[in-house]
């Protein structure tokens, strides 16, 4: 192995604990950093609950007045409070508003963190198929090596051409750059991963189905689609503007505020005044309030309605093309196992005989490799998509 590549084994080792998939799905779980900023937004939602359902502080008011008169002056103050009592109705339907936007906080988090699993186990399959395709060159530079030894003897005795030695060391050459590629695209998930997470690991790859795995039923994933978090947490917030708009609406009936006042004059110190009055607002909550609040509800129904359509035509979309890379895959299984069978029979002999013509078997290798690499990609874009259909159905 180059040092290059030695490099990269290293980095690829060393970056922190060995970790299986289920393992880094609970840490990621726990540590992502957008799931932390999530839970903070989901606390400020909690908090805002309590606020929601608080009463209007009395408000305190003291005044002093100096009025300079011919022949006398006279000098006044007062203290007064003022209180307007809660509104039955601003209660009811700003706790409500408190409560549903909790919900959609809540509802997000469930979203967020299933997207956290689907993007981890999008990284992870990346990853393991970066070690699939990097088992798969290192096998090829391998039988490169062992080609290339076979030419070069028969060049040594004569039987060969410099022209063949050299199709075999540019092959071999080329074997090594792939290898180079596939060890640099595990890095690359590994760091994929390792941010996912929330922390360097080591990942383990995991082993794929040799077999095209079934696929799911159009209706089962509607069905799951219904109760997506997304959606849900598209409700809540529909709810909770619904809720604000009928709090305005409360705002624009007349409520009373109580008040008390204590006053006294110069010119009586002995005289105290204290009254007791109800004061009715004649200012309301003006009308284009309530119409931007309306308007709200409106974009928010249409953004839940838009959203919903959108993720049903990505579940059929996503399910048709998980179809046509299962019979790609099946067309693969048909036509390609017993030839490649074949080719490593003929491949064994001419490395141990040198029987065959060396330089057709390296043509033919080239074929089979890339083939296999093309296959490898189907199975990994079929896995990939399942993954994604199963995101956008939901949890």
């Amino acid at each position: 192995m180059c040092s290059s590549s030695f490099v990269l084994v290293v980095l690829l080792a060393g970056s922190g604990p060995t970790l299986t998939l289920d393992e880094a799905l609970k840490r990621a779980l726990e540590g992502n950093a957008e799931l932390k900023v999530t839970r903070a937004e989901l606390q400020v939602a909690q908090a805002e609950v309590p606020l929601a359902h608080a009463w209007e502080m009395p408000k305190l008011r003291v005044q002093f007045n100096d009025v300079q008169n011919v022949p006398t002056g006279v000098f006044s103050w007062y203290a007064g409070l003022s209180w307007r009592p809660p509104n039955p109705w601003e209660w009811e339907h700003g706790g409500a508003s408190a409560e549903a936007k909790l919900q959609q906080a809540r509802f997000e988090l469930a979203a967020r963190s299933w997207r956290v699993v689907k993007e981890l186990r999008q990284a992870w399959l990346d990853l393991s198929g970066a070690a699939m395709h990097e088992k798969l060159a290192q096998d090829t530079v391998g039988v490169r090596l062992q080609l290339l030894g076979v030419l070069q003897r028969r060049l040594a005795q004569g039987n060969g051409t410099q022209v063949e030695l050299n199709l075999a060391q540019l092959g071999e050459t080329d074997a090594r750059q792939e290898l180079m590629r596939w060890q640099s695209a595990g890095l690359k998930a590994t760091q994929s991963v390792a941010y996912v997470v929330g922390q360097p690991v080591t990942p383990v790859p995991a082993a794929l189905s040799d077999t095209p795995p079934p696929l799911p039923e159009l209706a089962a994933l509607e069905e799951r689609l219904e109760k997506h978090p997304v959606l849900e947490a598209l409700r809540a917030k529909l709810g909770a503007s619904k809720e604000q708009e009928k709090n305005l609406a409360a705002k624009r009936l007349p409520w009373p505020e109580v008040q008390t006042r204590f006053r006294q004059r110069t010119e009586t110190p002995t005289s105290n005044d204290w009254q007791l009055g109800l004061t009715v607002p004649l200012g309301i909550t003006p009308a284009p309030q309530l119409d931007v609040a309306r308007a709200v509800s409106a974009r928010n129904q249409a953004q839940l309605d838009a959203e919903k359509a959108q993720m049903a035509s990505e579940l059929k979309i996503l399910l048709a093309r998980a179809e046509g890379l299962r019979e790609r895959w099946l067309s693969f299984e048909e036509g390609y196992r017993a030839t490649l069978t074949s080719h490593r029979a003929l491949q064994a002999r001419v490395l141990a005989e040198g029987s065959l013509d060396p330089t057709l078997l390296l043509a033919a290798d080239r074929q089979a490799i890339d083939l296999e690499h093309k296959r490898l990609e189907v199975q990994l874009d079929l896995a990939r998509t399942l993954v994604e259909l199963d995101f956008t159905a939901g949890p």
